[in-house]
């Protein structure tokens, strides 16, 4: 009885092997990555034979059969778990390796085979529950298991029986041998079943914590790359103001004053180590207010910048605790520029509202001045005449002043028509040329032959080219050359007025357009605003190039809106007159 019990023992050790193995083998391979994260497919197929077959084995090698015949093989359990948990294959190659070792063993050891080889007398039935065992419970395994180790315990018992080999009076003095074997073999089962269980468990919590992982890995780098893509600086700290992670935009933003800044040598530094403004008095208060979960927004002047900083306080919704800070700084420079700019035009908008009315009314007294002015010269004597005719010429010059001042604070809507550029020019050509006659200079018109037609208005495009071209000759001096040329260039047509005169200092060329800036000792500073607003109002561009000593080159550039040519039959590229 002591030798079964002993036996026994042995047949669960050596049939609980496959298991442990199984989970050991498992287990290893998946923290080194070698079976690449699949549950039972591919490697563990192998492995799962590999465990299998040696207990099968040794369970027929070191079987024990009593002196009245009961043999103790619990080698049906491997083979029932390598057959319900493989793949068909595997299943079908580990019954057949299997059955030839145990038929060796069995002749090697001169022991009956059917004594050996009654386990797989089930083979087919374990084929049969193999998806049930796999879609049940660990209850169910533990108990399909172990019927089938309690059915192959009676075939070895009545096998010898059914054929008449033996006697029933045999059996009886080892009834209790086994009963035993028989609870061994379910105990077997059911410790085989579990290990396997949680071997398999595990592989599964690992393979989904692998899987989440990874999905948080790729999640984290989206965020990151979204983060990157916002036009703000972001920062991210944690509960004791660490560094966590900063944007591009942010990282840039240090840059400017740490050319050599990367996000490594930033991350895990406190936020107030990093650049001055992070250790001002609002910013270490809205830090540690949102930190004790208030959220908060501030503007931070950085001269020459000004940023509209929010702080947003992270939370942990599973403890409900402040877990940390995320900052995000906007550039408001442009916009606070922009809304100083608003300011100023709406105020110099009404300025010139009432300038513009003043200026309305003044005109009318100066046209009663002027009219009597004529008077008294017809009734004066002659000597005085010269004074008469000095202020009735500044009396036009200040008229003059107030047209150009109503032109430009006017805002009326443009009437505009189809014309072409070159009809206005050559309208103009007369007037421009009794000036420059006067002046002893030159005109040159370049004109390209075949140019678009424009939705223009002549009144004010003869107001543009009359204020640039005299603008031209007022800059030149004697035997100047004032060139007048238009041509196309992809949907623009180009109308160029270019002097020869002493050219504007680079210091100047900014301030050109703005209203009431001159470098005339006479001048008003309106002429250049007043072309501006013209080209503005037929959706162009205006430009100057000047080169001190060599000249000046004002460009207009209008947008064409017919794409159809004129033809003109006078060739007239060049048309130039000499005094």
């Amino acid at each position: 009885m002591l030798i079964a019990l002993k036996e026994s023992v042995l047949q669960v050790l050596l049939a609980v092997i496959s298991a442990g193995f199984f989970s050991i083998l498992t287990d290893y391979g998946d923290k080194k990555k070698v079976w690449g994260g699949q549950l039972l497919p591919g490697p563990n197929q192998g492995i799962l034979y590999l465990c299998c077959l040696p207990a099968i084995l040794l369970c027929s090698l070191f079987q024990y059969q009593s002196p009245y015949g009961l043999p103790s093989n619990l080698g049906i359990i491997p083979l029932a778990v390598g057959i319900m948990y493989g793949r068909r294959r595997t299943a079908f190659a580990l019954a057949a390796s299997a059955l030839m070792g145990t038929l060796i063993i069995a002749q090697s050891t001169e022991m009956s085979p059917m004594y050996v080889c009654t386990g797989f007398i089930l083979f087919t039935f374990m084929l049969l529950h193999g998806k049930f065992f796999q879609k049940g419970t660990l209850s169910d395994k533990k108990l399909l298991i172990s019927a089938y180790v309690v059915v192959d315990m009676l075939l070895k018992a009545l096998f010898p029986l059914l054929l008449g080999r033996q006697d029933v009076s045999v059996y009886i003095p080892d009834l209790l041998t086994t009963l035993w074997n028989i609870a061994a073999g379910i105990l077997a089962s059911f410790m085989v079943v579990s290990l396997m269980h949680n071997a398999f468990e595990k592989l599964a919590l690992r393979r989904d914590v692998s899987e989440f992982t990874s999905k948080y890995l790729i999640e984290a780098d989206k965020l990151r790359q979204v983060m990157d893509l916002l036009p703000l600086s972001l920062a991210t700290l944690d509960s004791e103001e660490r560094v966590i992670h900063m944007n591009k935009t942010m990282l840039e933003l240090y840059r400017n004053f740490d050319p050599f800044i990367t996000l490594p040598k930033v991350v895990g530094r406190p936020w107030t180590s990093l650049y001055d403004f992070n250790t001002s008095s609002v910013i270490s208060e809205r830090v540690m207010k949102a930190l004790q979960g208030e959220a908060g927004a501030d503007f931070i002047n950085v001269p020459p910048k000004v940023f509209f900083c929010s702080f947003l306080p992270m939370r942990d919704k599973h403890v409900n605790k402040t877990t940390g800070v995320i900052i995000a700084l906007q550039d408001i420079t442009e916009l606070e520029t922009l809304r100083s700019e608003l300011c100023n035009f709406e105020r110099l908008s009404l300025v010139g509202q009432m300038a513009a009315g003043i200026t309305h009314e003044i005109r009318n007294p100066m046209a009663v001045v002027r009219g009597f002015l004529q008077l008294m010269r017809e009734k004066s004597p002659d000597s005085l005449g010269h004074y008469y005719r000095i202020v009735m010429e500044e009396l036009d010059r200040a008229n003059g002043i107030i047209n150009d001042f109503l032109s430009l604070a006017q805002n009326r809507i443009v009437e505009k028509e189809q014309c072409h550029l070159h009809d206005i020019i050559r309208e103009l050509t007369p007037l421009l040329w009794a000036d420059a006659n006067l002046r002893g200079q030159t005109i040159e018109l370049k004109l390209e032959d075949h140019v678009t037609m424009l939705h223009l208005n002549p009144k004010e495009m003869k107001q543009l080219l009359l204020n640039l071209s005299r603008n031209a000759m007022e800059a030149m001096g004697e035997k100047g050359v004032l060139t007048i040329s238009t041509h196309e260039e992809g949907d623009f047509v180009e109308l160029e007025v270019k002097d020869t005169g002493p050219g504007i200092p680079q210091n100047q060329l900014e301030k050109l357009f703005q209203p009431f800036y001159t470098t005339k000792t006479k001048g008003t500073g309106l002429g250049l605003a007043l072309c501006q607003s013209i080209v503005e109002r037929h959706h162009g561009t205006i430009a100057v190039d000047s080169v001190e000593g060599t000249g000046t080159q004002f460009r207009v550039r209008l947008r064409r809106t017919i794409p159809a040519y004129r033809e003109h039959s006078e060739p007239s590229v060049m048309n130039s007159i000499q005094k």
